[in-house]
């Protein structure tokens, strides 16, 4: 388990190393925090089997996230979608939808491109991902 006291100190959201939550993002009363994939999948992915979403019940960041476009580039060439994505159902997001996108949304982008109405995820409950959210500290710019 994530220790909660932990607090990284960031120079860019890039920098933030998981799922980041900031902005219109952010969790409620939790200004900047992000969730730490890497051992959420750890504790909860053994034995999980991924299942169909539709991908309009899906809540995914924009492509300009990160202040470039991530919907073009080495990136999202390489983003293959027959390879699941990381869902958490029930998680705060700004969408009000069902389900929200913690990791691959440049294959969302291209499933919807291709026209596809479902795909394949891996759905973790938001009590699974909360222990595994931390805090950031977003460093001011020089």
């Amino acid at each position: 388990m994530v220790d909660e006291r932990t607090i990284l100190h960031v120079k860019s959201l890039a920098e933030v190393p998981g799922h980041s939550m900031t902005r219109d993002w952010a969790l409620p009363d939790r200004e900047n925090c992000y969730l730490v994939l890497l051992e959420m999948a750890k504790k909860h992915m053994p034995g999980r089997k991924p299942v169909a979403v539709n991908l309009d019940e899906i809540c995914a960041k924009p492509g300009d996230w990160f202040g470039g476009d991530d919907f073009s580039g080495p990136r999202f060439d390489a983003a293959d979608p027959k390879f699941p994505g990381m869902l958490v159902r029930d998680m705060p997001n700004p969408c009000n939808l069902p389900y929200r996108m913690v990791d691959g949304r440049r294959r969302l982008k291209k499933l919807l491109s291709r026209g596809n109405s479902a795909g394949y995820y891996f759905v973790f409950e938001y009590q699974e991902a909360e222990p595994f959210i931390l805090d950031f500290i977003l460093e001011p710019k020089p």
